[in-house]
C-alpha cells in the first residue's frame, strides 16, 4: 500500500477521534471554541509535518502530545495577559489612591503662588527628555497612549512605562504640590 494512503487513513482516524481531543483540550482551556481551535491547529500541525511523522506508531498519542503543547502555549499566553491586566489594575488603583491623597492635601491658594508654579515647571523640566515629552503629550495635549505611541514610534507598553515613571518622579519631587501640577496642566489644556 502506498505511503500517502497510510497518512490519509491515519489522519482520517484521528479526525474521527477529534471529540476526544476536544474534551482533552477543554480540560485546560475551559472554552469549547478555544479547544476546537487548538485541535484544528493540531491537525494542521500534523498535516504540515506529515513527512516526518511515523504513522505506523501510535498516532493518537502523538496527536495528544501536539494538543498538549498547543494548550500549554495558550495557557502561557493567558498567564501573560492575566499578569498584564493585574499590573494595569494595580497601577490604576495606585493612581486612584494617589489622586485621593493629593486632592485631600490640595490648597487652592497654591494655584496662584508663583513659587509653587516655578517648582512645578522645574520638576517637569527635570524629567528625562523622552519621558517629559510623553508626559506633556498626555497631560498637556490630551493625547491617548495609542496616539503618542504612533507619534514617537514606541509601543503603548513603553508609553505606559514612561507615564508611570513621570508620575512617580513628579509625585516624589512635588509631594503635596503634585495636585497643583495636575490642575495647572488641566487649565493649560482648555
Amino acid at each position: 500500500m502506498p505511503q500517502h494512503l497510510n497518512i490519509i487513513e491515519a489522519i482520517e482516524r484521528l479526525f474521527r477521534s477529534r471529540m476526544r481531543f476536544e474534551r482533552f483540550a477543554m480540560l485546560y482551556t475551559r472554552d469549547l471554541h478555544q479547544a476546537q481551535d487548538i485541535v484544528m491547529e493540531g491537525f494542521a500541525y500534523v498535516w504540515e509535518h506529515r513527512e516526518s511523522i511515523d504513522f505506523d506508531a501510535n498516532v493518537e498519542a502523538y496527536m495528544f502530545s501536539v494538543i498538549k503543547h498547543k494548550c500549554l502555549d495558550w495557557l502561557d499566553r493567558q498567564l501573560v495577559r492575566f499578569n498584564a491586566e493585574e499590573k494595569i489594575k494595580t497601577d490604576a488603583q495606585w493612581e486612584l489612591e494617589m489622586s485621593i491623597a493629593t486632592l485631600r492635601a490640595f490648597d487652592p491658594a497654591w494655584l496662584y503662588d508663583e513659587d509653587i508654579r516655578r517648582l512645578v515647571r522645574e520638576a517637569i523640566g527635570r524629567l528625562p527628555e523622552k519621558t517629559r515629552r510623553i508626559f506633556l503629550m498626555s497631560r498637556f495635549e490630551n493625547k491617548t497612549y495609542g496616539e503618542i505611541a504612533d507619534e514617537v514610534g514606541l509601543s503603548v507598553k513603553s508609553i505606559e512605562f514612561h507615564m508611570s515613571k513621570a508620575l512617580r518622579e513628579l509625585r516624589s519631587d512635588l509631594g503635596k504640590y503634585f495636585s497643583v501640577m495636575l490642575v495647572l496642566l488641566s487649565w493649560y489644556r482648555d
